[in-house]
């Protein structure tokens, strides 16, 4: 591999890289629904102890500040072009 394919591959896992935290915070809210809250409404008591909130609002927590970072390195490499080119 050359070096410009590994920067480009790098750089598109920093940019994709967010969801993967997101998804794994969606995950987990559902399937606290699915284990925890459903069996706890039709009044069974399923008595696990994963903290599913906490690691779900933990996983959004991560994956909204990697889309801001995302979202400011982008947004910072826009204006550099932009500027650059209308100073040119």
């Amino acid at each position: 591999m050359t070096r410009q394919r590994v920067l480009a591959v790098l750089v598109a896992l920093f940019s994709a890289g967010w969801l993967f935290p997101f998804w794994l915070g969606v995950e987990t809210y559902l399937s606290f629904w699915q284990v925890e809250a459903w069996p706890l409404i039709a009044g069974q008591h399923p008595g696990n102890s994963f903290p599913f909130i906490q690691f779900a609002r933990d996983c959004f927590k991560w994956a909204f500040l990697w889309l801001g970072t995302v979202l400011a390195f982008w947004s910072y490499t826009g204006f550099s072009a932009f500027t650059r080119r209308r100073a040119a």
